[in-house]
C-alpha cells in the first residue's frame, strides 16, 4: 500500500499514512498488519521493539556511525533545529500523553534530524511512504542518525497537513497513529516537517518514536 513512486491513491485528499506495526524480538521475525481504509490516502506505520541485547548485537554488528558528518547514501549528521510547528505538536502530544497516563517526550536530536531527513526526501522527491528513496527502513534511517541501540521505536507520516494542530488530529482519529501517540514504550521523539511547492502534497510531515 506504500506510494514510494508518488502516485496517488486518494485524489484530492490529503494522504495519511497508517502505522505499520512490525514487532521486532530476539528471532528479529517481522510482523507487518495492513488496516482497513479511512477517508484519506492510506499507508502504512512502523513500530518495532528488540531486547537491549538484540539492539547492542545488531548495532555492533552493523556499525552504525552516528556520529559523523557523512552518513552515506543519503544520510546526514544529527543537527536538528525544529521550527515553531514542530515544538507546537510537541506540546500537543506530551499535553495528550499526560491525559492518558502516559510520560511527556523528550525532543531528540539524533531522531529528529532522522525525521527532517525522511519529511524532506518526500517533499523533495515527490513520494509518501515509510521507506526512503535511498532504500531506507525507518530503523535503518534513525540508525544512521545515531539513535543506536534502541529497544522501542515507531514512525508515524503524513502529508498535506501545513500546522501541527491538524495534523496531530488527523493522527489521533486514527486508531494506529493514535497508539504510537499514546504509547508508554516511548520515551523520545523526532518531528519533522518539510515543504515543497513542486510537490503534490505541499507539506510533509514524519514523527520518529524511540527508547533505549
Amino acid at each position: 500500500m506504500n506510494n514510494h513512486d508518488g502516485r496517488d491513491r486518494g485524489a484530492g485528499r490529503e494522504p495519511l499514512d497508517l502505522p505499520v506495526t512490525q514487532t521486532t524480538r530476539l528471532d528479529r521475525r517481522r510482523i507487518f498488519s495492513l488496516l482497513a481504509a479511512l477517508p484519506a490516502a492510506l499507508g502504512l506505520a512502523v513500530c518495532a521493539q528488540r531486547d537491549a541485547a538484540e539492539a547492542k548485537k545488531t548495532d555492533d554488528k552493523t556499525k552504525t556511525h552516528g556520529h559523523k558528518k557523512d552518513h552515506g547514501k543519503g544520510g546526514k549528521s544529527a543537527h536538528y533545529s525544529p521550527d515553531q510547528e514542530e515544538r507546537a505538536f510537541l506540546d500537543l502530544i506530551n499535553d495528550y500523553r499526560r491525559k492518558n497516563g502516559a510520560g511527556a517526550l523528550s525532543l531528540e536530536d539524533h531522531l529528529g534530524a532522522a525525521a527532517e531527513h525522511h519529511s524532506r526526501d518526500m517533499a523533495k522527491k515527490n513520494y509518501f511512504s515509510h521507506k526512503l528513496s535511498n532504500g531506507d527502513s525507518p530503523e535503518k534511517n534513525i540508525e544512521r542518525f545515531g539513535y543506536t541501540h534502541w529497544t522501542f521505536m515507531g514512525e508515524n507520516i503524513a502529508a498535506g497537513f501545513e500546522t501541527a494542530d491538524k495534523v496531530f488530529a488527523a493522527w489521533k482519529h486514527s486508531k494506529e497513529h493514535d497508539k504510537n501517540m499514546r504509547s508508554k514504550n516511548f520515551k523520545d521523539i523526532g518531528i519533522g516537517r518539510a515543504y515543497d511547492k513542486n510537490s503534490k502534497y505541499g507539506w510533509y510531515w514524519t514523527t520518529t518514536f524511540g527508547a533505549r
